[in-house]
């Protein structure tokens, strides 16, 4: 895994750019994540997102194309709005505490901290049924907190780690997201001057989703 970040970091503007090339997201999938981040900016902090139905409506949107709801049988599905809702201004105490670090400035004695204090964010809310939390929960955490909350998943990121999704959720969701998240806090303070240079181009739209859209460009280069 540390060999693996370690070469990320190596190539990380090559792999920015062949995500960026694939041009994998269209369509719904990056109309409702623009517009879900256009209403976070007009906040100046997250916690006074939280009361703003629309912001969530937008959510509920980017979740569904981003594919956490799928129609007919099946176990992936969102929770009901209101519930997802719910499950977020609970945990408005806990999004305080976070919302003054980003990934590329967290001290290194807090580093333990933010992660658990994350973790136990995505373990409250309630977004997927049927979905792991690090799946869905980040997803939708990332649109609150995108400078600090990566959005995970199976197809990309867990495989960039662990080679397959299997491997990952076997040990469970806390373990995984405790073991990747402090490589997720080292590639973007080391890489941070080319994601800054990233930033506002197509799908590179907060600091977390750069090093996400480098890590897909990783896999689709080098884990066919």
């Amino acid at each position: 895994m540390e060999e693996r970040v370690n070469r990320l970091i190596e190539q990380f503007d090559k792999c920015v750019e062949i995500f960026g090339r694939r041009n994998l997201f269209t369509g719904p999938s990056v109309y409702f994540h623009n517009k879900t981040l256009e209403i976070r900016k007009r906040y100046i902090t997250p916690c006074d997102v939280l009361q703003d139905d629309l912001f969530f409506d937008y959510l509920y949107a980017t979740l569904t194309a981003w594919g956490l709801h799928r129609m007919g049988p099946g176990a992936t599905k969102l929770t009901e709005i209101e519930e997802l809702k719910a499950s977020f201004r609970k945990q408005k105490e806990q999004i305080r505490t976070l919302q003054s670090f980003e990934i590329d400035n967290i001290p290194d004695n807090k580093g333990d901290y933010v992660t658990s204090i994350l973790w136990d964010i995505l373990y409250k809310l309630q977004v997927g049924v049927g979905e792991t939390k690090i799946v869905a929960g980040s997803k939708a955490l990332h649109h609150l907190l995108p400078n600090l909350m990566p959005p995970i998943d199976g197809e990309y990121t867990l495989k960039f780690f662990y080679n397959n999704r299997g491997t990952a959720l076997n040990q469970g969701d806390e373990t995984a997201f405790k073991e990747i998240y402090p490589y997720f806090c080292q590639i973007a303070s080391t890489c941070a001057k080319k994601i800054e240079k990233h930033i506002g181009h197509g799908m590179n739209t907060s600091k977390t989703k750069v090093i996400d859209n480098a890590i897909v460009g990783f896999v689709l280069q080098g884990l066919p």
